[in-house]
């Protein structure tokens, strides 16, 4: 590829104007899903990470 190529694709029109692309729903259920499962993941986090910090049956501190 030789450089008028190269400028001649950076100088182009845009395929889509800003009226085209829009944010629908599948974006909005893909960003909910994560919250939802960084929430859960979180949590678990919580719950083992105290039962981490209780000292073993036979563990001299």
């Amino acid at each position: 590829m030789n450089v008028y190529a190269i400028a001649s694709f950076v100088m182009a029109e845009p395929a889509f104007t800003d009226d085209d692309v829009k944010p629908g729903w599948l974006a909005l259920g893909i960003v909910v899903a994560l919250s939802v499962a960084t929430y859960f993941l979180a949590r678990s986090f919580l719950r083992h990470s105290k039962k981490a910090q209780q000292p073993w049956e036979h563990e001299d501190r």
